[in-house]
């Protein structure tokens, strides 16, 4: 799905260019994690309706809103801002597909997960030292 900075809406009359690049963004990136409106919003805990109003520039977030999605998105408020011009990626491909396998399991298998990487990080040398201190 391709979005286009076209998209006209109050946001976007107000702050033309902060608006429709911030926008785009999280319309883009959204779509990137194959991630639905409803899943986002959940995270924010907003209305699907609201997070679209922000996704067409109909509406305008609140710098804590900004703040949670750059969060959750895993990028500066400064590139969905359009004050930068690559995402950021300081995690590599493979820690962000375990990353994203790990957010869509339930609370048993995240359990399940801890308890093993609990295990593994016990047995790696040099960790018996770190955790006694």
């Amino acid at each position: 799905m391709t979005y286009s900075l076209k998209r006209k809406g109050l946001c976007a009359t107000l702050y033309p260019g902060v608006c429709a690049v911030l926008s785009l963004r999280i319309a883009e990136i959204r779509t990137q994690k194959n991630l639905r409106q409803a899943e986002v919003s959940k995270y924010l805990n907003i209305s699907q309706q609201t997070y679209s109003s922000y996704e067409t520039g109909r509406r305008q977030m609140n710098y804590e809103t900004l703040c949670l999605l750059a969060d959750f998105f895993e990028v500066s408020a400064d590139y969905l801002l359009g004050r930068g011009e690559e995402m950021p990626s300081y995690l590599s491909g493979e820690e962000r597909a375990l990353i994203g396998q790990y957010r869509t399991l339930d609370g048993r298998g995240r359990d399940s997960v801890r308890n093993c990487l609990a295990f593994e990080a016990s047995r790696a040398p040099g960790t018996a030292k770190k955790q006694a201190m």
